[in-house]
């Protein structure tokens, strides 16, 4: 028989909801994997920029403090030379630094590390800060083009800086010194260039210095100009509003990348760092396209494998219900013929049916049983807690087998195997319970009777040396986990052999069991008196 058309129809919506909800599923779990991606691009953007301004702003500090050092030991304008002999031995130890040199009030260089440069006036008015009191702070002027001074040229003039080695110029101030003089640090931009390139590859992102109103110091990207304000009043006033933080942008890369900046702790820059969204999501889309794939070649042969189930479904339902009435008709004649006893109960545990075989096993006649509860049957020897953990079992299951003590009607107590099924209906609804006993007591008396044989010794019924040594075992544990003493006492009895030769052995075996008797009435209920011999 051929299922009906609705039938059909649920299967395939249900198939068809089941394919959508995983790909919804699907797609859901993936947004999340790229949202926690781009999470961790914003993490490591922000965790590089506050790497690079640690570095940048401890490099700094260093190198104006042994500088203000050098200049403190000769105040005095006699002691220049030997000033810029102290400037000489700092570079050699400071590649970060072009050179350092000595202003005076009127920007002029009166002493430097490279003697080109005494002389050139440079003209610091539109260094940052601008403060009131310039001549107290350290000042950042905009990038130079050239190595030094003497051959360079600020990019405020107009020069450009394609291709050219730049500096970055910064004064410092020097309060102990009279007169109004500075220190003029030319930093080399290209050293510190090549220590973020070496954490941050140029095919990934960018990383760059901005002083605090914007003008672009460095950059590890050689395409971007130095000298310029890139993004505007905007990112300024961010950096002046907060010293850290991060956003999305695709001004600094030209991109969608995820930025992150912090200002210096001690002077008037910030770094920020870009990292390229695709190089972020790069590890992301091939995981995507990876699962994308094997959940399209799953859900391919899921619906495969279940289109085919539910033909074949469909082709045994029509056997199935032939072979319902064929049991129909045999089931009469098992029930009646079989030599197990058989048990039928409605599902609140009333007695529907039974068959001879059970009759037989329990002496109650069918009528007797009609109606009654098996627990009319029960012996005894089974707890309460054994009757509830078969009926746990039975309801998770839907079926429980075991051994079982049940008492006849004469009162004679016989264990059985025991088998309950649940028999549900067409909705999987438990209708009755149907048990299957086969009795074994001959088998349990005949194991019983093996095992104490094993363990027993035949004549005088005392443990042998099997159970003897397990006891031993037993008992050496307990005394050592309480800290106790174990007694073990080996008897023997002289003049045995005699007693066998002159009485025989039927007299010597009396003789065992008179004194196992004598001891064991002796000893307490906790010790074990076990026949080591035999």
């Amino acid at each position: 028989m051929q299922p009906g058309k609705r039938q059909k129809t649920l299967f395939f919506a249900a198939l068809t909801a089941f394919v959508v909800g995983v790909l919804v599923l699907t797609c859901y779990i993936l947004w999340l994997m790229r949202s926690e991606a781009l999470a961790g691009g914003f993490q490591v953007s922000a965790l590089m920029s506050r790497s690079f301004e640690s570095s940048l702003t401890q490099s700094l500090s260093a190198s104006a403090q042994a500088t203000a050092n050098a200049v403190l030991e000769q105040p005095e304008a006699a002691n220049l030379p030997q000033a810029e002999a102290q400037f000489l031995r700092i570079l050699r130890g400071a590649p970060q630094l072009r050179s350092l040199s000595l202003m005076d009030e009127r920007g002029r260089i009166v002493a430097s590390s490279s003697r080109a440069n005494v002389g050139r006036e440079v003209d610091t008015a539109d260094y940052w800060p601008q403060t009131p009191d310039q001549q107290q702070v350290l000042r950042i002027g905009a990038p130079w083009t050239g190595r030094d001074f003497s051959e360079g040229q600020s990019l405020n003039t107009g020069a450009s800086s394609d291709g050219v080695l730049t500096l970055i110029p910064v004064t410092l101030p020097l309060p102990m010194v009279k007169g109004g003089w500075r220190l003029l640090v030319a930093l080399n931009p290209d050293y510190f260039v090549n220590q973020m390139s070496q954490q941050l590859a140029s095919p990934i992102g960018a990383a760059e210095v901005l002083r605090l109103d914007g003008m672009r110091l460095w950059n590890t990207d050689p395409q971007q100009s130095v000298g310029v304000v890139p993004y505007g009043k905007a990112l300024a006033q961010r950096i002046g509003e907060r010293d850290f933080g991060q956003f999305e942008d695709d001004a600094g890369l030209g991109q969608p990348s995820m930025t992150a900046f912090r200002v210096s702790t001690l002077y008037p820059f910030a770094v920020v760092t870009h990292l390229r969204r695709d190089a972020v999501l790069e590890r992301w889309q091939t995981e995507a396209k990876n699962v994308l794939g094997v959940m399209l070649v799953v859900l391919t042969v899921l619906c495969a494998l279940a289109v085919a189930f539910y033909r074949r479904q469909s082709l045994l339902q029509a056997q199935r219900a032939e072979s319902a009435r064929l049991q129909q008709i045999n089931a009469a004649c098992v029930f009646t013929n079989i030599r197990e006893g058989i048990l039928i109960t409605q599902t609140n545990g009333s007695i529907i049916d039974v068959n001879e075989a059970f009759c037989l096993m329990t002496g109650y006649s069918r009528l007797e049983l009609l109606g009654k509860n098996p627990r009319i049957l029960k012996s005894g020897r089974q707890d309460k807690g054994f009757y509830e953990a078969m009926w746990r079992e039975l309801l998770a299951k839907g079926h429980w087998q075991g051994e079982i003590w049940n008492r006849h009607k004469n009162g004679e107590v016989f264990v059985a195997m025991l088998n309950i099924s649940a028999v549900p209906d067409s909705h999987g609804q438990v209708q009755q319970y149907v048990a299957v006993f086969h009795n074994i007591t001959e088998n349990k008396m005949y194991q019983d009777q093996l095992e104490r044989l094993a363990r027993y010794d035949a004549l005088t019924d005392m443990p042998n040396r099997v159970l003897l040594a397990d006891r031993l075992r037993q008992a050496m544990s307990q005394a050592l986990r309480h800290q106790q003493l174990l007694g073990v006492v080996f008897i023997d009895l002289d003049g045995f052999k005699a007693i066998n030769d002159q009485f025989g052995h039927e007299a010597g075996d009396q003789v065992l069991i008179s004194v196992s008797s004598g001891l064991r009435r002796a000893l307490r209920d906790g010790d074990t008196l076990a026949r080591n011999g035999g």
